[in-house]
């Protein structure tokens, strides 16, 4: 199976404005996020931007985007304060 990890999401490329500056960042944070699930193990949006030093919403493109293409999953449930966790989808 090929690994498109490398690879840039396809929104990405049509964007303009703020979320044009956050998905330039995009090879940048892209490993981050992973490599922080993949140690820290499952967290929420505002846990991987406090980890990552950046913005809820910033942490939330990124998250969505990676569900979006089965990088991530969320939690079934949220927790009490309405977060849902999320965790790396294990590569078969």
């Amino acid at each position: 199976m090929k690994d498109n990890s490398c690879e840039r999401f396809p929104e990405s490329v049509a964007i303009s404005g703020r979320r044009r500056e956050t998905a330039r960042q995009e090879f940048a944070v892209r490993a981050r996020v992973l490599d922080l699930l993949r140690e820290k193990g499952p967290l929420t949006v505002p846990e991987v931007a406090a980890a990552l030093g950046i913005e809820s919403r910033d942490a939330t493109w990124w998250l969505m985007g990676f569900v979006r293409y089965n990088k991530v999953r969320a939690s079934e449930k949220a927790d009490d304060d309405g977060y849902y966790r999320y965790s790396l989808i294990e590569a078969k």
